[in-house]
């Protein structure tokens, strides 16, 4: 259930506080890491992939997973957030790369490349969703278009015009993927691969189907792809979902510092506790106080508390976050640098948008067919996590991750109840899923209220639902700036996004 207590005079002093501005609103359409003139699509597609998932993976990690209530953290728990940290943490930093994503795809077009073509249409597709579900309107069809059209100061366009563009770029990248003669290099995501782009392209299709479905009715449009799967194909399982390996020359380490003042939240070690859920072992450790014993304690510690060194007793009986986040400082047995994934949209996310869509009617199969999406939801994500475990491991090993039998009928989980404890248990299971994937946990918070995340003492009385412009925005594109707020509402915490229709 969404708590929001509109304490805006607070919320207003917050963004008018004098942060300083070290970029220029160029940003926006100038990136020096793009070279001016290049030839080759796949001399930029690498750096594009790497540069943009970093931010995804950071932005995850220190604020999605607080804001989703699966880490607290002392020094943003209380959601006490700055416009500054728009570029940083909330991805205002990927329209550094769409500068290449759209080079790529003019050069794409211009020497007849199909399959650049659709893959710079999935990465526009892909940042711009991620980027509007954070603020609502933001600048898309100006945006990226100083160079090509002098536009300096690109004008911001409705969140519903966005979903549309996404739409259209989406159906338009399945056709184009595959149908190129043209080998793909620099493809660090998926090495070349077009059908699994392709089914990337059409699986996070659905998600911004379902993403509306306040606002549209999703039925006609899902039905239409799940009845063609030759034409719209999907992951068919978690080798295939969207997910950036790591090399050991380009390990995962730049977040991993701030793990060590995070820890666990008490709603994810309750709520996975509750169930027996053997995530837990992944997604925490046990507290320093018990490793080593025969009996290894997980507790977690609430959002927006004053001092979180007085829960349970201090850090020693706190659970860090799991091995393959951790930082050094909490144990010696550190994850391979290769271990964790940025992971963009897994198969078991669409297997719960399936289970969902299922028991709402909008694709065939009814409750039947939705209880198969659930449980292949969930085995789908405890397979993936027990793939990541690495063989060092002497806690967990891959075996510790997968569940008895018994995990899928006790009542809390099994596919039985009412119409609501069922998309309940749905949501409860794609929250547990969406761990460290971006922001989606908290969007998808936002679009269903579940479950539910209740705001702590320090956080204003509420759980935001979108974040604060960048400065630079109201600095050098205020005249936008402001007709973009007339539209939507204030730029604060606790203004809705139009497809947050609740």
């Amino acid at each position: 259930m969404r708590t929001i207590n509109l304490k805006t005079i607070v919320v207003i002093c917050l963004t008018i506080l004098p942060f300083s501005c070290t970029k220029d609103f160029e940003e926006l359409n100038n990136n020096p890491n793009v070279p001016e003139s290049v030839d080759n699509p796949g001399l930029l597609l690498t750096d594009v992939i790497r540069g943009s998932m970093d931010n995804l993976y950071t932005g995850a990690w220190r604020r999605g997973n607080i804001v989703a209530d699966y880490m607290a953290n002392q020094f943003v728990s209380a959601f006490d957030w700055a416009p500054a940290d728009a570029s940083e943490f909330f991805l205002w930093s990927f329209y550094d790369y769409l500068r290449g994503v759209y080079t790529i795809n003019e050069i794409a077009e211009n020497k007849a490349l199909k399959n650049y073509q659709g893959i710079s249409l999935v990465l526009k597709s892909f940042m711009f969703q991620s980027m509007t579900d954070i603020y609502g309107a933001i600048p898309y069809s100006e945006a990226i278009k100083a160079k090509s059209e002098g536009i300096n100061f690109p004008g911001y366009d409705s969140q519903e015009e966005i979903y549309n563009g996404i739409l259209a770029d989406l159906e338009k990248a399945n056709e184009l993927l595959g149908a190129g003669d043209e080998a793909v290099v620099g493809d660090i995501l998926y090495g070349g691969d077009m059908m699994k782009w392709k089914k990337f392209a059409n699986s996070l299709r659905l998600r911004c189907l379902l993403r509306l479905e306040l606002r549209r009715d999703p039925t006609a449009e899902m039905k239409k792809m799940l009845s063609d799967p030759g034409k719209y194909p999907l992951f068919s399982s978690h080798d295939e979902q969207a997910a950036l390996q790591y090399v050991v020359e380009f390990p995962r380490y730049r977040v991993l510092n701030f793990a060590s003042s995070t820890r666990a939240s008490t709603s994810l070690v309750e709520r996975l506790s509750a169930i027996k859920d053997p995530r837990l072992y992944v997604y925490a450790q046990p507290t320093p106080a018990s490793v080593g014993s025969n009996s290894p304690v997980y507790k977690g510690v609430p959002n927006g508390i004053e001092n979180p060194d007085l829960v349970n007793g201090g850090s020693l009986n706190q659970s860090p976050p799991g091995m393959l986040w951790a930082s050094l400082a909490w144990s010696a047995e550190f994850a391979s640098p290769t271990a964790a994934q940025t992971l963009l949209m897994t198969h078991a996310e669409l297997q719960f948008i399936l289970a969902e869509a299922a028991q709402k009617g909008y694709i065939e199969g009814g409750e039947t067919a939705a209880e198969q999406y659930y449980s292949s939801g969930m085995k789908s994500s405890f397979s993936y996590y027990a793939s990541r475990i690495p063989d060092n491991y002497t806690w967990p090993k891959a075996s510790d991750v997968i569940p008895d039998p018994s995990y899928y009928t006790q009542g809390a989980v099994s596919y039985v109840g009412s119409h609501e404890e069922k998309l309940a248990k749905i949501a409860l299971q794609k929250w547990i899923s969406l761990f460290n994937c971006g922001f989606e946990a908290w969007s998808e918070w936002r679009r269903t209220g579940m479950p539910e995340i209740v705001p702590g003492p320090t956080t204003l009385g509420f759980v935001p639902v979108r974040f604060y412009y960048p400065l630079t925005e109201q600095s050098f594109n205020n005249n936008n700036y402001a007709k973009a707020l007339e539209q939507q509402g204030p730029d604060y915490l606790t203004t809705q996004v139009w497809w947050d229709a609740n």
